[in-house]
Order: C-alpha cells, then structure tokens, then sequence
C-alpha cells in the first residue's frame, strides 16, 4: 500500500514538474512571438491595433500620413525630424491612421458595416454640396495628397462614426416626470421673474437745476416735453437721450437709492428730488410689471430638452473614456512613432529650468477623430468630406443641476436676468459698484454630444 502510495507521489511530482517545464516554455514562446501579450509590430510597419483586421500601420501609411498633415499647413514637404514643426504633424498623421482603425474596429465588434454602395452615394452627395465641380474637387484632392483609396477610406470612416453615433447615444434618451419637477425645484429661481419698473430721471449734481426740471416736466408732462428737459438738465448718460427713461428696473441689479425710490413710487406721480450717491434724482414711474413664476407644465418641455441634452452628452463621455481605454490597451507603436494613443507611450518630462519649478506633463485625453480636416475645398474641417464627431463634454452634472456655464431657461423660455449686457437704457449701477459680468457668465445649457 505504502509502496503505491509512494509510486502515485512520484508521478505527480513528476507530472508538476512537466506542467511547469510546459507553461515556462510557452510563457518564454509567447513572449518571444507576441511581447509578454502584446502584438508584435512585423517589420516594416510602425504600429499595430490588435483585434481589428489587417489593423497594421505600414511606413508607407505613416510616410503619406505625413504628407498629407503637411500640405494641411500649406508645407511643400514635410520637414526633418528635427524642426520643430515635426513632433505636430506626426502626432497628426498618427492619430488619423490610428483612430481610423479604431473606428473600424469599433465598428466590427457592434457589427456596424457599410456597403460601396452607400460609400459611393455618401461621396457623390459630399461632392455635389461642398464642391462646385468635380474638376474642383479633383484639385483639391491633388493638393491634399489623397488617394482614391484616400478618400474612399474616409467616406467610409465617416459613415461608420455616423452609425456609431446613432447606436451609442439615444437620438431621444428618456425623462421622467419626477427628473422634470427635480430639476425645477432645484432650479426655481431661473423660471422666475422679478418684478421690474420702467422709470424716467433727471439726475443733477445741482439740486436747483433739478427742481427747475421738476417746474417744467409738472407744467407739461409729455413725451415731447420729456425729451427736451431730459437732454437739458439730466446727466445720466443711460437716459438723457431716451427721454429720461430707463426700462426693466429690477431690484438689486442696480443703484440701491434709486431703486428704493423707484419701487416705492406711485405711477405716474413725479418724485424728488432726492439725493443719492450719484447727485439728486427726479423720477417718474411709467410702468410696473409684477413678479411672476413661470408653471411648471409650461416649463416642462424645456426642461425636458435640457436634460435630454445632458443625458446625451453624459453617454457620449462614458463611451468616449471606455472607447480610448479599449483601444488604446490594444495599440502598439514603433519608438519612432509613438503618440498617446499608442499603449506603449512615455510621456516626456520637460527638462528642468534653472530657478524654475518644473511643470507636470500636460497630456490631452481627447484624441482627435477620424475624418478631422481633412478633405475640404479651402483645407478648413468645416466643409468636404468626413468631419469629425463633435467634441466630449465633461461629465454631465447631479439631476436637478445645470452644468457649468449654462443659461438657465427663464419664464419666457429666455435666459434669465442678469444672463445678458443690459440693453440701451439700462438703470445705472451703484456708484462704485463692480462691472457688469461679461455676457455669458451665468449658467449654459448643456449642449447635445456626439461620439
């Protein structure tokens, strides 16, 4: 019994150490053959994306790829290694050639294809909207170094992002009620309108040429006579050619001291003068709008868009971060052409400056898509064929948010006060009160996003 015991131990120490010889052996095989996992890159290429078919970047690609980002920038040729042109227009050729087998690849693993057909309908469409002729189009592509296969291949390109696009990102993602109310709860203010007056001034440093404006304006109070003594007495720039007026009084947006007064006058009824910081005021009100709140039933669809937008451009950044993971981890470079798409790229430190502290790498994280500037009449990416997909936004924010920088939707589904430049006639602002914000310094709309 022992005796069997014994011979079984030594058969699988025996067969452990064969198991083992087999894996170091096909450990040392693979990554002889393939770098610890990684496609080799064959001879004669400078790059390689694993899992996409005939997914190898030839010299011959990198070579015309850099022919073609120099006659973008109008260069004859494309220049040494060493100028400092040079680093720009690989890292362009390199992201063109990458991303387009990204795209491919992409697509292959969605099962997303495209036909001759629809690429030679795409092209005829792109040629009968962005070029006068087919001479003029032929120009353009012999000025931009394309080939036929050149331009076949971006058509191409550009129908697959299309398609990409149309799977990935829901042409109308869905809102609940619930999303609705959240958000203009949250956002109550910006369907709100304040209560506003529309007044006419004189404002005088010298109080005795205001009550002579005064005399004159309860002698005759109409528009004409308004007119006169306003472009005579009053030294408020906003409204001494307006006839004294300024519209769209809104508390707390303005001088303090007028608007105390302005908002505690009758309509109608002349009031001054008084003195404030900026000389003696007389006004007049000549209108009153009271506050409003916009419901949220009337509210509600733009909301709904807005936040269908920012849906849209949430799913778009969640594709965008997984797509660059994905493809990147499956791309290989040569030395001499690694950009940061590329799996294997180092980022250069900069060397230091003496007395200097030394910066952190600034590497962009948005690789530029394929089909950007390429064929175009005037070589600008606004025209010709493929362009590219429009940019990722940053993540979108919590429900019940706007995003940084947008516009919230007012009661009248326009911007809020204080949104915009005040308007010709606008109340002055206090004295010594800060500038205005510039325009488009409250809160956007988040903008739909496309992959």
């Amino acid at each position: 019994m022992r005796a069997v015991k014994a011979a079984s131990s030594k058969t699988k120490r025996i067969l452990a150490i064969v198991l083992a010889v087999l894996l170091v052996g096909g450990i040392a095989l693979v990554a002889a053959t393939t770098g610890l996992g990684k496609p080799g890159i064959p001879d004669g290429d400078v790059a390689i994306v694993d899992g996409v078919e005939g997914g190898t970047v030839s010299q011959e690609d990198f070579d015309r790829g850099l022919e073609q980002a120099a006659a973008q920038l109008g260069l004859k040729e494309v220049p040494p290694t060493d100028d400092p042109q040079y680093q720009g227009l690989l890292d362009q050729a390199m992201q063109e050639l990458l991303l387009a087998y990204w795209v491919e690849g992409e697509a292959a693993d969605r099962g997303i294809t495209v036909t001759q057909e629809e690429i030679d309908e795409e092209l005829a469409r792109i040629k009968e909207e962005s070029f006068g002729s087919e001479k003029e189009f032929e120009q353009f592509v012999e000025r931009s170094k394309f080939t036929d296969e050149d331009v076949n291949n971006q058509v191409k390109l550009t129908l697959l992002r299309d398609r990409l696009e149309a799977e990935i990102v829901p042409e109308k993602p869905t809102i609940s009620e619930d999303e609705i109310e959240d958000f203009y709860e949250a956002n109550i203010e910006s369907f709100q309108q304040p209560a506003s007056r529309d007044v006419r001034v004189i404002l005088n440093a010298d109080e005795k040429q205001v009550e002579e404006a005064k005399a004159a304006l309860e002698a005759d109070d109409s528009d004409a006579n308004w007119t006169k003594v306003a472009k005579k007495y009053s030294e408020d720039e906003a409204s001494q050619d307006r006839g004294g007026l300024l519209e769209g009084l809104v508390e707390g947006q303005g001088d303090p001291q007028l608007e105390e007064e302005a908002f505690a006058a009758p309509e109608g009824e002349l009031v001054g003068p008084f003195e404030t910081d900026r000389g003696f005021y007389l006004v007049q009100v000549t209108g009153i709008t009271e506050a409003t709140t916009q419901p949220l039933e009337e509210a509600s669809k733009a909301i709904e868009q807005q936040l269908a937008a920012s849906r849209q451009q949430q799913i778009a950044s969640d594709f965008q971060t997984d797509f660059v993971d994905k493809w990147t981890l499956r791309t290989i470079c040569a030395p001499e052409a690694t950009i940061q798409l590329c799996d294997n790229f180092v980022p250069v430190e900069p060397e230091p400056v003496e007395g200097q502290p030394v910066a952190p790498p600034v590497i962009s994280t948005q690789p530029i898509e394929p089909g950007t500037s390429t064929i175009t009449v005037d070589g600008t990416p606004q025209q010709g064929l493929p362009q590219a997909p429009q940019a990722f936004a940053p993540e979108a924010p919590p429900a019940g948010t706007l995003p940084p920088g947008s516009v919230p939707i007012g009661p009248d589904g326009q911007p809020v006060p204080g949104a915009a430049p005040p308007a010709a006639g606008a109340a002055p602002p206090a004295a010594g009160a800060a500038p205005p914000a510039a325009s488009g310094a409250a809160p956007p709309a988040a903008p739909p996003a496309a992959p």
